[in-house]
């Protein structure tokens, strides 16, 4: 029988354990998909996939106590701790603790400076940490070195990327220069985007008031949280992040391979979904289909899957 080894791929065992005897298992916060079973929403959760499966809409009732709760999940994130305050409260966003996610966030901090030796590294470490919803909050979202600091150069900041994203503390997203089988192969090493491994952490390192998001104010802003909601989905199911642009203006958030080949996804955060990136990856790249995520619900027209925000877990 083999063992299951939990932690995280960074230098904290001195130790060596028998290859062939361990399985990798990689942990990850809990998916929408977890977050509706925990919140004891399985018969919503089963109308979900089986909307998903015929592509047809969802009653109108469903879709938006689904969107609801897809909304209270950007709030509390997929951190175990996280969520079940919020079910002790009785899924009731106001009785919510927000110091849970403040002490994990705090924790993490403290772990940069437990595990790694140097000082001026784990403050290099915390600064990209702590960056990285600057860097979200741009048009273009591609990662700038100087915007963690006027000295920012990639030989400064390379090793502390690396180790936050071998913690598993953010996940990155790569330029790919073609959409071409296999994309891993046709990545640009130094273009890429960075997401925060939790969606309730990016919210909450950001200081965005819950109501904002649960009354649907319209702000900047909720397009950067949303397309990390969609990276900490597509990680969850194992599936490699890649992006790609074309010319100056043209940005297809993700790609992903499947059975289909490779199909470009375009993330909305509402439901005004005009785009022209989508549009010109179509005519240009012709894939089999296209996918767009939105609050819109289920559909299918002009060879492009609509797919309800609370639905990106089955892609």
């Amino acid at each position: 029988m083999q063992a299951v080894y939990c932690g995280v791929k960074i230098n904290r065992f001195n130790s060596s354990f028998p290859v062939g005897k361990i399985r990798m298992e990689y942990m990850y916060p809990m998916n929408f998909e977890e977050f509706l079973i925990a919140t004891g929403k399985e018969m919503l959760l089963e109308k979900i996939k089986d909307c998903f499966e015929k592509m047809e809409p969802m009653p109108k009732f469903a879709h938006d106590q689904a969107l609801t709760l897809y909304k209270q999940y950007l709030c509390v994130g997929g951190m175990p701790e996280s969520v079940n305050n919020f079910i002790e409260n009785e899924l009731d966003i106001l009785r919510y603790d927000t110091k849970i996610i403040e002490n994990i966030l705090e924790m993490y901090v403290a772990d940069m400076k437990k595990y790694v030796k140097s000082h001026i590294e784990s403050v290099k470490i915390e600064k990209v940490y702590k960056n990285i919803p600057n860097q979200l909050a741009k048009d273009k979202k591609t990662f700038k070195y100087n915007l963690i600091d006027e000295d920012g150069r990639k030989r400064k900041y390379e090793t502390p990327i690396e180790w936050l994203i071998s913690s598993g503390m953010i996940l990155p997203s790569y330029k790919v220069k073609k959409a071409e089988i296999p994309l891993k192969v046709y990545i640009d090493e130094d273009m890429f985007k960075l997401y925060l491994s939790d969606v309730g952490l990016l919210t909450s390192i950001s200081e965005i008031k819950y109501r904002d998001i649960i009354l649907e104010k319209s702000f900047e802003f909720k397009g950067a949280i949303t397309e990390n909601y969609i990276a900490q989905e597509f990680k969850s199911k194992d599936t490699s992040l890649y992006y790609w642009t074309y010319g100056r203006n043209a940005e297809i958030d993700f790609l992903i391979y499947n059975n289909d080949g490779i199909i470009p996804v375009e993330v909305k955060s509402g439901n005004n979904v005009k785009s022209n990136s989508l549009n010109i990856y179509m005519k240009e790249i012709k894939p089999k289909y296209g996918i767009r995520i939105s609050s819109k619900n289920f559909g299918f027209e002009n060879n492009i899957k609509s797919i309800p925000l609370y639905a990106a877990f089955l892609i």
